[in-house]
């Protein structure tokens, strides 16, 4: 049996009745009950080609941007990487389904299925990252919005969806839309990637508090969001109701859930430094744990509220997380520390792996 279909399988990907539950999202921090987990396949993009990824990582420390070189144009099963990164993920889905989420997998697709799409000159240009599943999509309210992305190795991402979506988001409540299609060889220039003059997104970037929504966009223009995919979405959700904010980062930094976590109301994770035009005015009076560019850099804001009262944290051998998860107890909060230095070292952690279908603040 393909690999493939034993994930989906195992996880119920493609079980259940369309239309038989509501999608929602409302906050942070409200209680989650439904999360999509990544699955850990990539294929590392060929840097004798890919010119652009000497620029994108830039947002990953000099120890993991060496490992890049290395793995260049192999896939994460043949290093091994792929079984390290599930024993991970699944320490992370035994944590959620303790708490009663339900938890789904996208497909992994094969080098075939993405060649098939794209033909084999892109995959070895532009490579494959399926971990992150916050990234690909948004939800939003009721509003289930696939992506277009602004890191070109993820531009598959979207394939390893479909079922799980026909499954569980058609013919539910949720508005299922997609961001304008773009033409992204208009984006590479000599071997360069720039996103910045089209509309591009990632989940990453994306904070949701209810109808204030915040849109990060780093300076770097290899990868992330771009000003383009923050005015669109603005666009698409401000006729909701909703107040949508621009927030820009440095060029080190590669979504604004990696300088930015809100595990509650009234306390954030942060990195000051992060930001080049401040810590939104949003969060002013809030508490504040404050962490450094280097600790954020291995990923010290990336958790993952449950609700407003457990928080899961990832931790590495560079960032051990003791004193993120002291100042969150000191708050009231119960903090479960998962070893995940396999996922940190390509440039993510738990709340990039994970994507919220229902979660909702308890009233």
């Amino acid at each position: 049996m393909p690999l493939f279909s034993c994930i989906v399988g195992m996880n119920g990907a493609t079980s259940g009745v369309a239309g038989s539950k509501e999608i929602f999202v409302d906050f942070e921090y409200g209680s989650l009950k439904e999360v999509i987990v990544g699955v850990p396949f990539a294929i590392y993009p060929d840097l004798e080609v890919a010119r652009w990824a000497q620029e994108a990582i830039k947002i990953l420390p000099e120890t993991e941007a060496r490992k890049m070189w290395e793995r260049s144009g192999k896939d994460s099963i043949s290093i091994g990487k792929f079984d390290l990164m599930e024993k991970e993920n699944k320490e992370l889905i035994a944590i959620l389904e303790k708490h009663g989420v339900r938890v789904w997998r996208p497909e992994i697709l094969s080098r075939e299925r993405v060649i098939t799409n794209f033909g084999e000159e892109y995959v070895r240009f532009s490579g494959v990252s399926q971990q992150y599943t916050r990234d690909p999509i948004l939800v939003i309210g009721n509003n289930v919005i696939e992506n277009t992305m602004g890191s070109l190795y993820r531009r598959s991402d979207i394939l390893a969806f479909k079922r799980l979506f026909m499954g569980r988001v058609a013919g539910s409540n949720a508005r299922w839309v997609s961001m304008p299609t773009i033409d992204y060889s208009l984006m590479i220039r000599e071997g360069q990637f720039d996103k910045t003059g089209f509309p591009v997104l990632e989940g990453g970037d994306v904070i949701v508090l209810g109808k204030k929504i915040l849109v990060g966009t780093s300076m770097n223009r290899a990868t992330g969001s771009s000003e383009f995919g923050y005015l669109w979405l603005k666009s698409y959700l401000e006729p909701q109701g909703y107040d949508v904010e621009h927030v820009r980062l440095t060029e080190d930094i590669l979504h604004l859930d990696v300088a930015l976590s809100v595990p509650r109301h009234g306390l954030i994770v942060v990195c000051p430094d992060a930001f080049v035009d401040g810590i939104p005015s949003y969060f002013k009076g809030w508490k504040r744990i404050e962490v450094s560019k280097k600790e954020t850099r291995y990923l010290a804001t990336n958790g993952l509220p449950i609700d407003k009262d457990h928080y899961i944290l990832g931790y590495n051998d560079h960032f051990d997380g003791m004193g993120v998860k002291k100042a969150l107890e000191a708050n009231g909060i119960i903090v479960y520390r998962i070893y995940f230095a396999a996922h940190n070292e390509d440039g993510g952690s738990i709340r990039c792996s994970t994507h919220p279908l229902v979660r909702k603040l308890d009233k």
